[in-house]
């Protein structure tokens, strides 16, 4: 299994070629999920939850990188199933994707939270996500819910936000470190 860690390419072969042409664009390097799921799941005890999780690619590797346990969220269902496939093959015990709308979702369970600018796809036309409706209003109100969302966290939740400018987190999250030219951010709730 450990092959499929060393590089995204090889993360990416599980992957059918129809599904793999969202690697580039859509789901998180390798590296950036090491550093960030290093954050998120400092110990066994942590439970990550991934907003708009895609085919589960940070998940499923955050889960070979820590011992934490990672839960993706993922409103369209064949990335979740092919997610869930890969999940099956490799024998993935840390990591599970479920079929959601983040509107829908409770996130209080989790103390770490990750989100690679999920919402953005609603902003672009692109004919790898069928689902996407290029509509700016759709973007503006799910960015609403997960302010709302994560402000209503306990003292103390992480969160790691990739390709997300920092006025889109609540002031009652601090910024501990960024890392890849400030795309990845890292941030505790203080108050």
């Amino acid at each position: 299994m450990q092959e499929f860690f060393e590089s995204d390419d090889a993360f990416d072969s599980l992957f059918p070629v129809q599904i793999r042409q969202l690697s580039g664009v859509h789901w998180s390097p390798l590296e950036v999920v090491r550093v960030a799921s290093a954050f998120l799941a400092p110990d066994a005890n942590a439970r990550v939850i991934d907003i708009g999780a895609g085919v589960g690619k940070f998940c499923i590797a955050g889960s070979y990188f820590t011992q934490g346990q990672f839960t993706g969220i993922e409103i369209q269902k064949k990335l979740m199933i092919a997610g869930n496939k890969v999940i099956s093959e490799l024998n993935v015990t840390g990591a599970k994707l479920v079929h959601a709308d983040f509107k829908d979702c409770d996130i209080s369970p989790y103390n770490g939270i990750y989100f690679y600018n999920s919402f953005y796809e609603n902003l672009i036309a692109d004919e790898a996500l069928q689902e996407a409706s290029g509509n700016d209003l759709r973007y503006e109100n799910y960015m609403d819910i997960f302010r709302e969302k994560l402000t209503a966290m306990p003292h103390g939740t992480r969160l790691a936000t990739y390709w997300l400018s920092a006025p889109e987190v609540p002031g009652c999250y601090l910024l501990q470190s960024t890392h890849f030219s400030d795309h990845l951010k890292l941030w505790t709730k203080v108050s």
